[in-house]
């Protein structure tokens, strides 16, 4: 008890010495300590110490809101490890050959994959990279059609009259690897924006055609369309939270400049704009 005594003893005591005069006050084995506080002061009384039975010591100690405040530590967390990507947007092929386009709400893509962040100790910038798995369809307008003819060049042109329910896409697979830089907009904001390449690996393309003859339902699927192998995108993303707006343009054309047999392919790029969580 005499120990837990003269801790409080030195604390009060080395408080008001400090503000007064700087300097500490120390006092072995004090037979008797009163402290006495109310909402403005702090009164401490000693009264005998080793070695002196008459001794009498007081100090008072003011308190106030500026000396109690308590000081809150901001600690900023390290935004790091995997997060999962979700997109879902609306393609809009551009530079499309003469005469043929694409619909636009027709046309779709969506991903999904994991990214790995990595945010410096109290920064507000991110870096990551990812893999994503991304399917991109490239649908034309309802009567069109989209075929390979036999030199295996893709060719655009017009469904027969007598048949209904058309449908003619292009679709491509990709494995796409994201490189993204990501600024927040404040330390305590939730909004942000994000910026960089992405890498395509093209591994898969199709023309997907369906029609309807009278009673008869028809699905084709033409492989070896001559799709580029990779394509760079360029990407940028609104988030505020979870929810964000993102717009991706590659400057690559989706099919490659030739066919295997020399002849030209026709060309068009790829836009999406979409949903980005």
């Amino acid at each position: 008890m005499r120990k837990i005594l003269m801790m409080v003893v030195l604390t009060a005591c080395t408080a008001a010495n400090a503000a007064e005069m700087n300097d500490t006050v120390v006092f072995n084995n004090p037979q008797r300590v009163t402290v006495m506080t109310n909402d403005s002061v702090q009164r401490v009384k000693v009264s005998g110490k080793e070695g002196d039975e008459r001794f009498q010591y007081e100090s008072t100690v003011s308190i106030s809101n500026s000396t109690t405040k308590m000081i809150k530590k901001s600690v900023t967390r390290d935004e790091n490890g995997l997060v999962i990507d979700l997109g879902y947007g609306w393609a809009i092929p551009t530079n499309t050959p003469q005469g043929h386009g694409f619909a636009t709400f027709r046309s779709w893509e969506w991903m999904i994959g994991l990214r790995y962040c990595y945010t410096p100790k109290k920064a507000l910038q991110t870096y990551s990279v990812g893999l994503w798995c991304d399917w991109r369809n490239y649908t034309v307008p309802k009567d069109n059609v989209i075929s390979k003819n036999a030199d295996d060049v893709v060719v655009f042109g017009e469904y027969p009259a007598n048949v209904s329910e058309t449908s003619s896409k292009i679709r491509i697979f990709s494995l796409s690897v994201p490189f993204l830089f990501t600024q927040k907009l404040g330390r305590n904001s939730k909004a942000s924006f994000s910026l960089g390449p992405v890498v395509n690996f093209n591994v898969r393309g199709r023309i997907l055609n369906e029609w309807t003859d009278g009673d008869v339902d028809t699905e084709t699927s033409t492989k070896g369309i001559g799709q580029r192998p990779v394509t760079i995108d360029f990407m940028g993303i609104l988030k505020y939270g979870d929810l964000g707006l993102y717009c991706k343009y590659s400057p690559m054309s989706v099919l490659k400049s030739k066919s295997e047999n020399g002849v030209e392919n026709p060309q068009f790029h790829s836009l999406t704009i979409g949903l980005f969580f």
